[in-house]
């Protein structure tokens, strides 16, 4: 081991740091033993001398008298509460200093004795005589003695432990049980075979019979081995009630109380590390393996020893540290890092022993240290078998030094530097998790592949490699977050694509390509949005926007943002059509602007291009200051006035040390920049427990006035009815995090969250749902806590509270932080809403002008499908067109289409006539041009085409028909036009229950589900301002401080008018149109008149004004673009002559209203599903039941899988979109 490169732990591997496996650890393992072994003879020879030196030193105790006469009183102790005597200190207390001694019992100085302390008393009596033999004062006579100090500072335990060593008894046991397991299957192969056995059924029933006698003792071993570390536990806590001051059992018992309040994420880079070590050493009847939980349960390490240690004893460490800084820092950061503080060294003996467990399952193994593996048995690379297998940590032995850095500012600790001095001793016991059956993975294979990893993934961290910890983070002790990571937002937009290249042997005119757009950073790789796939086409139109959050990470990374064209393929890989890169570094120095770009594609080589121009528009917006008008006293507006003023009843808003962190904490979001960005921090739960679905057990007879069930908070923090608690996160209705799963506890630490871009914090809603993780089982609800942002962020821009967890199967209380800060940018109306949502008619008539054949009407969007029927069209009385009858009767004529991805996707009509097997006629409306449940006239035109793919999958409007009449829509004619009143509906209602085809999508409804149970949740999500926000923004125009006091009349209508200005651009121009032939911008996107024809834009600059100031970062070369050029009317709708029926503003929470006893019946049998789909998440009636449980479980899946079997042979192309978010990435 000594000749091992030094490397970073958790560092890259490569070629010159490979994995280590299990195989080379083996091989290292003895390497030095002779040296080792010739070393330690050495050492003994002067050690004997030293303690026969001590023994001639020893003089017998006096007890001490170096307080002054006179001032001995007897007092109570402030931190304990006992009484104690004390005297204050005279001048010939200094001789402790100059001469210091150790009181030693006189027994382990060989001397004769009248009472010393044994192995063989029984706890009473060994505390009593240790008590009376040990400092501090009074002393039995005679029976301890002084000895003085020489050289460094020790600490000895000076009293044997109260315990019998069983290890000579452990090793015959061993020993005989494999002598034994040898004769029993001798025995039965040979007698066996005598009487006329075969040896076929022999062999195997002998192998079974002898590796139960060797589980069997191994088991005895293991309990006895738990028995002997509970006598020396027993012993340290002798120590400590008889206050020895040698002793560092105190640190022990600091270490108790404060070990099961540490986050387990801090154990996530060991894990990590044991994870590639398993994985490159597994067998190749193991497909996969890895680590899905780690923690360290609520018995804590023992240290053994402690001393300090001098500069000079610690090089090995210091050269470590400084090669670390020289290769990851900056040198001037690294020096300052060495030479800004003190150090002090110390060296730590420890060592850890699991505690006896009273079964065998997991549930009662967790209060031990331990983690979860999962096996995948199989074929490597082909196919794996989860086994679930439970590691807990049975004994660990081992040296570290530490060398920690001191810094003149609070905390007064900055890093702490750790390193192991030699390999140390583990032992760890696997247990699979299943109910019933041994516990095969004691054998000695499994369990020693187990050990050999855990011990490899230790070498990791020996002398002279190190690991380094941010001290100073950690103690920082305010865990409230005042800001966003994100200093701002970068605004993409994805107009359209020309020129691509055909990828496709096979495609219609104009086609032979799938593409999609996906929006990533270079460096890091993964794809943060993802556009949708427009097939066959080499021209297509997307216009969708996309906000991405930048970090300090990226802009000190020099990350670039990477705009990559894909063609997608249904059965081979995606390839690359082009890509597009910017940096963000340049573009962060020209904020509040949206720059429109037409880039050149280039290839994925150097110095490459790629046939195809990409129209796309960006811009980077930061975060605006507070404004001091809308200061609030920071008070929880929901306390009784009353109770507003008890500090003990405020919302804990941490420390705040600046003027921001004030701000935060006393400002509301701010109605003038309605979009921002949205964080929010899972802290932990308290008080989690499973509730009872069974009922009262047993008979009542004997206990009729016994409670029924258990009441009142919890008082186990581990236990086998605890549940594996996780966490996810829905924005808006939409999964966008998990958390991992904390293996059963009533107290989960999770300390996780996550941050996304909100387009309106006004009707947004953050949702936590608090799961219990099961095998083969749906994973239940223990209870949601859905966050509407308005109600919450009343007086402060940050809440942290306590939720109590409802509408699940569980009780308990979960710590939450949610944070808002806006972005300088203003949306439309129609650009404020959510993507979740149900598209619903308003009008009780669908009118086609001009059209005038009897056609059934198919509608589709994202996901879901509608149909109206040819019997309700018919002929208007004017004669002008036709029109469909959709007035509700007999709970009937209710389109309606849930939406899934509303700023992607349109409602397409497709009429179908009689005779015709294609649709014969269409009309597109985009869902992105409707107001969050507002009623808005539609008046869409109507068109026919041989292409209708074409047609309905681009962005096509009658305004920019032209961009795409050629190629491939030359024949697109318009015939009539589509008039009808509609709305979309935000939110998720019992339509969107047929997007589930998976566990998220699963999981995802059935959130919804129980927070409108729960009464918390409606049908219709509105937008809402609290009063006290909204009547300080309108005092706020008034007064001098506000910015907009001073403004001009124009200026100030327009920031307070509903239509707010769009930052994005305007839909449907080219943003070509606000370039000049240099690519210079000469307008301003949304707010300036195009300097070109909007649609079909020329190169020409005839019409560009020469005075136009055109400002220095408009030149798209400041931005840091790399692409292919650089690298080198509604008549009669309701049958009506007035226009708007009154049935349009007949709503209920959402829920359109019908009339008669029709709508009824739909309402009833809605509410009573919803009520046994309830029964059913609390596990109520059958639920109760495992067996059922894992039946339903098993349905689901199958169609689950059904269903992707489908989609991948029938269903359209997909992207590579991102998905669920966790702690260790998506």
């Amino acid at each position: 081991m000594a000749d091992q490169q030094q490397h970073k732990p958790g560092g890259h591997y490569s070629g010159n740091n490979p994995i280590p496996t299990i195989s080379q650890f083996i091989e290292n393992l003895d390497k030095d033993k002779r040296e080792r072994d010739r070393k330690l003879d050495e050492q003994k020879k002067p050690k004997a001398q030293v303690s026969n030196q001590r023994g001639s030193e020893a003089t017998p105790h006096v007890e001490d008298k170096s307080g002054q006469a006179g001032t001995r009183k007897t007092v109570t102790d402030p931190t304990t509460g006992h009484d104690v005597e004390i005297e204050d200190v005279s001048k010939d207390f200094m001789k402790a200093v100059k001469d210091p001694q150790l009181s030693v019992p006189n027994a382990n100085l060989g001397k004769d004795t009248p009472i010393k302390t044994d192995a063989s008393q029984s706890n009473p009596e060994y505390k009593h005589n240790q008590d009376i033999t040990a400092p501090p004062d009074p002393i039995a006579e005679g029976t301890t003695s002084d000895v003085p100090i020489h050289g460094e500072k020790t600490n000895i335990l000076f009293h044997p432990t109260p315990s019998v060593s069983y290890e000579p008894m452990f090793a015959s046991l061993e020993n005989r049980a494999t002598g034994l397991c040898i004769g029993v299957f001798l025995a039965i192969v040979i007698l066996g075979k005598m009487f006329g056995g075969s040896l076929k059924g022999l062999i195997p029933t002998a192998m079974c019979i002898v590796s139960g006698i060797w589980l069997w003792m191994k088991e005895v071993i293991r309990s006895g081995r738990e028995v002997e570390w509970s006598s020396e536990q027993s012993r340290g806590e002798t120590a400590v009630a008889n206050l020895l001051p040698e002793s560092v059992e105190w640190m022990n018992h600091f270490l108790e109380i404060v070990w099961g309040l540490l986050n387990p994420e801090m154990f996530a880079s060991v894990s990590d590390t044991l994870e590639d070590v398993m994985q490159a050493s597994v067998p190749g009847v193991i497909e996969n393996v890895r680590v899905a939980e780690i923690n360290q349960g609520n018995n804590p390490i023992r240290i053994l020893s402690l001393r300090a240690l001098p500069d000079s004893h610690v090089k090995e460490l210091k050269e470590s540290i400084h090669k670390e800084n020289k290769k990851n820092k900056d040198p001037q950061e690294a020096a300052a890092d060495e030479e800004g503080g003190d150090y002090y060294n110390i060296e730590i003996s420890f060592a850890y022993h699991a505690k006896p467990s009273s079964g065998n399952d997991a549930s009662s193994k967790a209060r031990n240290m331990h983690m979860e593996l999962v096996f995948y048995l199989g074929i490597k690379g082909l196919f794996g078998v989860p086994l679930p297998i439970f590691v807990e940590l049975q004994g660990l032995v081992g040296t570290v030094r530490m060398r920690l850095q001191m810094t003149p500012e609070p905390p007064f600790a900055k890093n702490l530097t750790i390193t192991l001095m030699g390999l140390p001793q583990v032992t760890a016991g696997c247990v699979p998790l299943i109910q019933r059956g041994p516990n095969l993975l004691n054998l000695p294979l499994i369990t020693n592949f187990v050990n050999y990893a855990i011990g490899a993934a230790a070498s990791m961290y020996v002398a002279p490699k190190s690991i380094s910890i941010d001290l100073k983070a950690m103690l920082q002790g305010d865990d409230i977050q005042k800001d966003v990571l994100a200093l701002g937002v970068m605004w993409i937009r994805i107009h359209r694509a020309v020129g691509l290249s055909k990828q496709d042997k096979r495609g219609s005119k104009g086609g032979g390509s799938d593409p999609y757009i996906t929006l990533s950073f270079s460096k890091y790789g993964k794809p943060m949005y993802c556009t949708r796939v427009i097939t066959d086409d080499l021209n297509p139109i997307w216009e969708e926007t996309a906000a991405l959050l930048v970090t300090p990470e990226l802009i000190k990374a020099d990350e670039q943002l990477s705009v990559e064209l894909w063609d997608s393929d249904r059965n081979t890989a995606d390839d690359i059509v082009g890509k597009v890169e910017l940096s963000m570094q340049k573009m962060i120095q020209h904020p509040g602007k949206m720059y429109p770009q037409v880039s050149k594609l280039s290839g994925m080589e150097a110095d490459s291009e790629m046939p195809g121009k990409l129209h796309w528009e960006v811009g980077y917006f930061g975060k605006p200051q507070f404004r001091h008008a809308l200061r609030t006293d920071g008070k929880d507006r929901n306390l009784p006035d009353a109770l507003k003023d008890k500090k003990e009843l405020q919302d804990d808003k941490g420390t705040l040390n600046t003027e921001h962190d004030d701000a935060v904490s006393h400002t509301p979001p701010d109605p003038l920049w309605p979009s921002g960005v949205c964080s929010i921090i899972v802290h932990q739960i308290v008080n989690l427990e499973l509730e009872n679905i069974k009922g009262t057990e047993g008979k009542r007879k004997g206990r009729e006035y016994e409670p029924a069930k258990e009441a009142g908070e919890n008082t186990e923090e581990e236990s086998k009815k605890l549940p594996t608690s996780y966490c996810t996160i829905l924005y808006n209705d939409q999964l966008v995090y998990r958390t991992r799963a904390k293996a059963v506890s009533s107290k989960p630490i999770f300390n996780a969250g996550t941050e996304r871009f909100m387009r309106d914090w006004r009707s947004g809603i953050v949702t936590v749902t608090v799961r219990d993780s099961r095998y083969r089982q749906h994973d239940p609800i223990l209870g949601v806590v859905p966050l509407r942002l308005s109600d919450i962020l009343q007086t402060s821009s940050q809440v942290t509270r306590w939720y109590p967890l409802d509408g699940g199967i569980g009780f308990g209380r979960v710590r939450i932080s949610l944070l808002f800060r806006s972005i300088e940018t203003r949306l439309p109306p129609n650009m404020l809403g959510w993507d979740v949502g149900t598209f619903e008619f308003t009008s009780q008539r669908i009118l086609a002008l001009d059209y005038h054949s009897h056609a059934k009407l198919k509608l589709r969007t994202g996901g879901s499908v509608g149909s109206i029927s040819k019997t309700q069209c018919r002929a208007t009385d004017e004669g002008d067109g036709m029109f469909w009858d959709i007035a509700k009767k007999d709970g009937k004529n209710n389109v309606r289409l849930p939406v899934k991805f509303r700023y992607r996707s349109p409602v397409v009509f497709e009429f179908h006539t009689a005779g015709k097997r294609s649709a014969v006629a269409y009309a597109i409306l985009w869902l992105h041009t409707l107001v969050d449940n507002t009623q808005i006239e539609i008046d869409i035109p109507i068109w026919t085409t041989k292409n209708g793919a074409r047609l309905t999958q681009n962005y096509i409007t009658e305004e920019n028909t032209r961009a795409k009449e050629t190629p491939g829509l030359e024949d697109l004619t318009e015939i009539g036009r589509l008039v009808f009143l509609c709305k979309f509906k935000a939110g998720t209602d019992e339509d969107h229950e047929q997007f589930v085809v998976d566990s998220d999508t699963r999981e995802t409804f059935e959130t919804w589900e129980a927070c409108r149970d729960e009464g918390v949740r409606t049908r219709t999500v509105n937008k809402e301002l609290p009063p006290k926000v909204q009547e300080l923004h309108d005092q706020s125009l008034t007064e001098g401080r506000d910015v907009l006091r001073d403004a001009d009349p124009e200026e100030r209508k327009k920031w307070l008018s509903k239509d707010g200005q769009d930052w994005s651009g305007a839909f449907g121009h080219d943003p070509k149109a606000y370039m000049d032939s240099r690519g210079r911008k000469r307008a301003e996107p949304g707010a300036d008149n195009p300097v070109h024809d909007p649609v079909v834009p020329s190169d020409d600059d005839d019409n560009i004004e020469a005075d136009y100031n055109s400002d220095s970062d408009s030149d798209s070369d400041d931005l840091g673009i790399q692409d292919g050029t650089n690298v080198s009317n509604a008549k009669n709708m309701d049958g009506q002559t007035n226009g708007t029926s009154d049935s349009a503003a007949a709503e209920d929470a959402g829920m359109t209203n019908g009339n008669g006893t029709g709508s009824s019946k739909r309402d009833s049998a809605i509410k009573e599903r919803a009520t046994k789909k309830a029964e059913k998440r609390h596990q109520r009636g059958l639920m109760q039941w495992k067996p059922m449980r894992n039946a339903a479980f098993a349905k689901d899946e199958a169609i689950f899988a059904m269903k992707k079997a489908k989609r991948k042979v029938t269903g359209g192309l997909s992207g590579r979109e991102p998905g669920v978010e966790t702690e260790t990435g998506t």
